[in-house]
């Protein structure tokens, strides 16, 4: 069976604008930039996964040039959206455009470093499987990203405006959606304030 094609969208394109004058995505925990962890996750699962493609949203020129230093451009594409600025539904559109054959778009968020490599490829494996339209992952009491939709909503998502994300669009037809229940709610938690980091660094370290 033919289970189409996914573009695997990874916005990483972001203000940054609550964590202060510097660029959160870059701010390195441990080894690597807050970026990486996701993204890094996603090549090596994508690799066993042909029909899954990657590409990178970002407004960030040091994001797109170490990628292309390092020559990633063999396993994502990266899609370049000064725009992204005005808000998430450009890097939702960008990453549209730059897959405009896909039959499913996963959109994923740079900034969620805890996310288990396990949980990405067990959310992607579960709505491939299903053949599921719309869905995205869960706790107990509260829908998180990553967010998948098949190429039904390609248009809806084309019409966001500012600042609207794609969880506009899954709970305006929130009886098609399927959900991936994350045990674990530090998965889903973004970093967006210095004190976030600050706690997750410390945890880190005594977990280390």
């Amino acid at each position: 069976m033919d289970k189409g094609k996914t573009a695997v969208i990874y916005l990483a394109s972001g203000n940054s604008s609550r964590f202060g004058k510097e660029n959160k995505l870059l701010k390195y925990i441990g080894t690597k930039p807050m970026y990486r962890y996701g993204l890094d996750h996603l090549i090596e699962i994508c690799r066993k996964h042909p029909n899954w493609e990657i590409v990178v949203v970002t407004q960030h020129e040091e994001i797109q040039r170490q990628l292309q230093e390092e020559n990633q451009q063999a396993v994502i594409k990266t899609a370049f959206c000064p725009e992204s600025k005005y808000g998430i539904s450009w890097s939702i559109k960008a990453g549209i455009n730059a897959c405009e054959d896909a039959d499913h778009y996963a959109f994923f968020v740079a900034d969620q470093p805890d996310m288990k490599k396990e949980t990405i490829e067990g959310f992607l494996s579960f709505m491939e499987d299903g053949n599921y339209e719309l869905g995205c992952v869960k706790t107990e009491d509260a829908l998180g990203n990553p967010v998948w939709f098949s190429k039904r909503y390609k248009q809806e998502l084309r019409s966001l405006t500012k600042d609207q994300g794609g969880k506009k669009i899954l709970k305006n037809h929130i009886e098609n959606a399927r959900f991936f229940k994350v045990l674990e709610e530090s998965e889903l938690c973004d970093i967006d304030y210095p004190k976030e980091m600050q706690a997750m660094l410390a945890k880190r370290g005594k977990s280390s």
